[in-house]
């Protein structure tokens, strides 16, 4: 798992580690039991603070994503697909929710979003 940060997105960083890494466990790249790499190395790696990793990660353990083990360190906890799909289907409708403000701010009608998508469908 390769987690990328931005600087300039305006999404605070332990954010963007929070998504990427239940991203890739919801999407099967970490699996259940796999362990996540540690505080410091994770944090000396993407150059954040460790409060900043530590932060994703215990947000991680409440949304029972993985799990802190005595002398393992943060481990990918079982996700229910149901559950893993619940969730993708929430961070979706709250992107389209954006899309569409988007595209009512610059006054874009719904044909031409819908052209937009299918053109972005066809080609990621």
């Amino acid at each position: 798992m390769e987690i990328v940060l931005s600087s300039s997105s305006g999404v605070p960083m332990y954010e963007q580690i929070k998504t990427q890494v239940r991203s890739a466990v919801f999407e099967g790249e970490l699996v259940a039991g796999e362990r996540l790499p540690s505080l410091r190395q994770l944090a000396a790696d993407l150059r954040v603070s460790l409060m900043t990793v530590t932060r994703a990660y215990n947000d991680l353990v409440a949304e029972k994503i993985c799990v802190n083990e005595h002398g393992r360190g943060f481990v990918v906890a079982q996700v229910d697909a149901e559950s893993a799909r619940a969730a993708t289907r929430a961070r979706l409708d709250a992107a389209a929710s954006e899309v569409v403000a988007a595209a009512r701010g610059a006054r874009i009608d719904r044909d031409e979003l819908t052209t937009l998508l299918d053109e972005k469908w066809r080609t990621t």
